[in-house]
């Protein structure tokens, strides 16, 4: 299975450093411009299906990359939580320490790290079972995608997950 992770373009929150999370923030022209490239660049590329996050600014860069294929949404794959952080700056959320394995904080409703990283296991578990033979797109965000790659390459209670990280509408390959 050839799995490529894809992060939604840019919004006028990402332009402006705040947080999204759940909320259904749209693309805004810079990211329309980011997904029309990513169109041309998977023009040669089979892909065969492609999960996307129900959020709009996700879905919207899906139906540009991919529109001659069939999207399913799922909430498997939509961001994490951010609760209270959500519309904020990094520098608040950052504070606490969000991506670390032991501590496992939900402070201000945010989704732990371990629930997280759950559910992207869950979802690659089902990608194994059911579309192994496939080449498949998964359109997502930062912090889903962030889980899902160590869900792939693996992890422990002692792994830094800081050390990913996708930009708006880059592309991450893995042959699974």
């Amino acid at each position: 299975m050839v799995l490529y992770l894809i992060r939604h373009g840019k919004t006028d929150y990402n332009e402006k450093g705040l947080l999204q999370g759940k909320s259904n923030i749209p693309l805004n022209a810079t990211g329309i411009k980011e997904a029309e490239k990513l169109h041309n660049y998977f023009l040669d590329k089979d892909v065969n299906i492609c999960f996307s996050s129900p959020l709009v600014r996700a879905l919207d860069t899906a139906k540009i990359i991919f529109p001659d294929i069939d999207i399913i949404t799922s909430d498997m794959v939509i961001e994490r939580t951010l609760g209270k952080f959500e519309g904020k700056s990094h520098e608040e959320y950052h504070f606490y320490d969000f991506w670390n394995y032991k501590i496992n904080s939900n402070e201000g409703g945010v989704e732990p790290v371990q629930d997280l990283l759950k559910r992207s296991d869950l979802f690659l578990k089902l990608l194994k079972e059911k579309y192994v033979d496939k080449n498949i797109a998964v359109v997502s965000h930062g912090a889903f995608l962030k889980a899902l790659h160590f869900s792939i390459i693996g992890y422990n209670e002692d792994t830094s997950f800081k050390e990913f990280s996708l930009k708006n509408c880059e592309v991450k390959k893995y042959d699974v």
